[in-house]
């Protein structure tokens, strides 16, 4: 996952600090990238300004390589993003093959219906496209600009998908017995996720004039969640609205949602020691991580709230 645009951000200014980064960025420089050496990582101070985000990794990066080949090949061995890639790609195909496998997999009860596996099915396919689109846009950004930015759009189009699945899926638990409720919800979810679909994929919106609406929109999409918990508790009580959801391990996710989003914005922990993380532990891995548990804990509520409604219904 990777927050920020791409196409509008600023050239860094960068002072190398040692005479070999200096000669190093001033040969690149004259060479327009076109040259290439045998090495397969570089510094922060070699590679185009377009591909440096954050400054406190100072090395490990991928040179732009132009080659969908090499791309590929970079799944081989190490750099500051095969973190990022692995630790969305595996969990990914995870959710995937639950999926494919789920009455195998899922608990089944005597009044489990078709309806059931669609809404959980619905929730992996969700994760399923979030974390690949990320994994997908972290193995290829490095390729060039433009598709450093397209996979950036689908990064965000994948956040999107997994919110307006997340939601969805324990929406059908929690309002089971009350279809207005889980229509109009379903509908405002889905209606917010077209949005942030529509500005996360056009380039108008992406500008950097618009970014404070940009962010405000992913915000009140994020705190629309809070409507149907809020409906749910007024209509059957706080108590039986927490039980029906599994609101400790929704709030639980939560947590770590916010917890990664902090964390990558504030750049710890490698503002504090930069070099030190670039392979391993910075901020955009730690992110990843969470974001993976997160969605295990929105899993467990889940499966929670499917289990109590067919265990109700038998007895």
């Amino acid at each position: 996952m990777e927050k920020g645009g791409l196409s509008q951000r600023k050239a860094a200014e960068v002072k190398p600090h040692s005479k070999m980064a200096e000669e190093n960025s001033t040969l690149l420089k004259n060479t327009p990238f076109k040259q290439r050496t045998s090495r397969r990582l570089y510094s922060w101070y070699e590679i185009p300004e377009w591909q440096r985000d954050n400054e406190h990794i100072v090395g490990g990066y991928i040179l732009e390589t132009k080659s969908t080949l090499e791309c590929l090949k970079s799944l081989l061995y190490l750099h500051n993003e095969s973190v990022n890639i692995y630790t969305h790609l595996l969990p990914g195909w995870c959710f995937f093959l639950v999926a494919v496998f789920n009455q195998i997999v899922i608990e089944k009860f005597e009044t489990t219906r078709f309806i059931d596996y669609v809404m959980i099915d619905l929730f992996f396919l969700g994760g399923f496209t979030c974390l690949m689109m990320s994994s997908i846009f972290h193995c290829f950004k490095c390729h060039s600009l433009p598709v450093a930015i397209l996979g950036n759009k689908l990064d965000y189009l994948g956040i999107v998908a997994l919110v307006v699945t997340s939601i969805v899926s324990i929406l059908f638990y929690g309002f089971h017995d009350y279809d207005l409720y889980f229509w109009l919800f379903s509908g405002l979810t889905i209606a917010f996720g077209l949005a942030c679909a529509t500005v996360s994929l056009s380039n108008k919106f992406r500008s950097r004039e618009w970014r404070p609406y940009r962010a405000s929109l992913f915000v009140a999409f994020g705190l629309s969640a809070l409507l149907p918990v809020i409906a749910g508790a007024l209509h059957y009580g706080l108590k039986e609205t927490w039980t029906r959801i599994q609101l400790e391990w929704v709030l639980l996710g939560g947590v770590f949602y916010i917890l990664g989003a902090v964390l990558y914005g504030v750049r710890f922990p490698e503002r504090l020691a930069p070099g030190r993380f670039d392979i391993w532990g910075h901020s955009h891995q730690l992110f990843h991580v969470l974001v993976v548990i997160a969605a295990l804990c929105h899993l467990k509520a889940l499966l929670g709230a499917y289990k109590l409604f067919h265990l109700l219904k038998v007895v």
